[in-house]
């Protein structure tokens, strides 16, 4: 029986080393070479392709490290291109006695970084959400492989069928307003039952909802916006994506988001404003707001683990770099900045070690977010969605502020 035994798990190591190796997906899609920042974190998606190893054979790239994850199925390649030159280059995967190779696209930045000019207090900001200002292409309506919603402009909860497309065919109404600069409420996909009209549930970060629109359509609207001098906004969720998202459904890490166990344990924040003028707290009341879910569809993001850090900022570096956006709004702020949002029971409040409120992983995450957009993106403006009395928003890191350039 032993023997048996033995030969089976045998034969299931010999399959286990043979079996093909599975890339279904990397992000960045593509990336762009002359950064300040040479390093670029790949996520690769693929069934068991956490025990790969990868080799890169082009000049000025190297491998610098790989993190394998809990979930069998994520890889995370770290990558130094310093002196790399535009161009397509070879990911080599290897499993056992099986190898893959994954051609990645480099390319050169349309502009340097120091050379975006964003928008500033002599703007006209419009916001507006897309999916309620105008219907430009019904045929981007329904989408049958997205989850079931419904279009119905009789209905405030469901679709509305706006677009892309109206916008861009909407570009004179602004300019006759006299209208500078466009804030769209999120644009990425929200594939969630319902429909997620607003946009905060994202479940792709690299792809625009395709009942907007495609990422070179978002690309295409605002090159048309730029013509005619109005600059354009985006609205970027650190704080939460979309319980549809494949990192729920697959979490990369038992520490990828706050409150992992949420269909055991859902833990919700409170939204309320108050506790932060409060002497009081405990240990329990800080973690339940800072690390509470707004809602049980939109999973809380653990910024504190530097992998998701690296993930959200590179990906807003993508955005700027791709779309040519002249802002960025962070969503949520307040919510991250305090260890008691929203609880007003002194008994379950709780402070850090300097007997704050403060999250300080949370602004630490924040202060470096916005250092490093200011070191490769110096011009692309920075809001922050923060409406409380937290002092100096608006001012550098080096002074003790967060390093906005706006808030609202």
């Amino acid at each position: 029986m032993k023997k048996i035994i033995a030969s089976l798990l045998l034969m299931g190591s010999a399959i286990s080393m043979n079996a093909a190796v599975n890339v279904s997906r990397i992000e960045p899609t593509d990336w762009y070479v002359g950064m300040k920042d040479a390093s670029l974190q790949l996520m690769v998606y693929g069934k068991d392709i956490k025990n790969a190893d990868v080799t890169v054979d082009y000049p000025g790239v190297k491998v610098d490290s790989i993190a394998r994850l809990d979930s069998p199925n994520y890889l995370l390649v770290y990558l130094n291109l310093d002196g790399a030159k535009a161009g397509e280059m070879t990911l080599n995967f290897k499993q056992g006695k099986q190898s893959k190779k994954v051609k990645y696209v480099l390319k050169n930045r349309e502009m340097a970084g120091d050379k975006r000019i964003g928008f500033s207090n002599e703007d006209v900001l419009y916001m507006l959400m897309p999916d309620r200002f105008a219907n430009g292409n019904p045929d981007n309506d329904q989408i049958a492989s997205m989850a079931e919603y419904k279009v119905d402009r009789n209905d405030p909860n469901a679709r509305h069928g706006g677009d892309l497309a109206g916008i861009e065919q909407h570009l004179d109404y602004f300019s006759d307003l006299g209208v500078t600069a466009l804030w769209f409420t999120p644009v990425l996909e929200n594939n969630m039952t319902g429909g997620s009209y607003h946009g905060y549930a994202t479940t792709d970060y690299y792809k625009v909802d395709p009942r907007f629109g495609t990422n070179e359509e978002y690309k295409q609207l605002i090159e048309k916006a730029h013509a005619r001098g109005i600059k354009i906004v985006m609205d970027m969720i650190f704080n939460h994506c979309g319980v549809e998202h494949v990192w729920i459904k697959d979490m990369p890490s038992k520490d990828w988001f706050n409150n992992p166990d949420h269909e055991n344990n859902f833990v919700q924040t409170s939204f309320k404003l108050t506790p932060h003028v409060d002497p009081y707290t405990s240990q329990y009341d800080a973690d339940q707001m800072n690390d509470g879910w707004f809602v049980p569809s939109m999973p809380d993001l653990n910024q504190k683990n530097p992998h998701v850090y690296r993930y959200l900022v590179q990906n807003s570096f993508w955005w700027i770099e791709f779309a040519n956006i002249d802002g960025i709004r962070m969503d949520g702020v307040s919510s991250m900045l305090y260890m008691n949002f929203g609880i007003d029971d002194p008994g379950q409040k709780r402070f850090n070690k300097n007997g704050t409120e403060e999250d300080l992983d949370a602004s630490a995450f924040i202060r470096q977010t916005n250092l490093e957009m200011g070191r490769l993106h110096p011009d692309v403006m920075m809001i922050a969605e923060e409406s409380t009395a937290w002092p100096l928003v608006t001012y550098p890191p080096k002074d003790g502020g967060l390093g906005f350039h706006y808030k609202w």
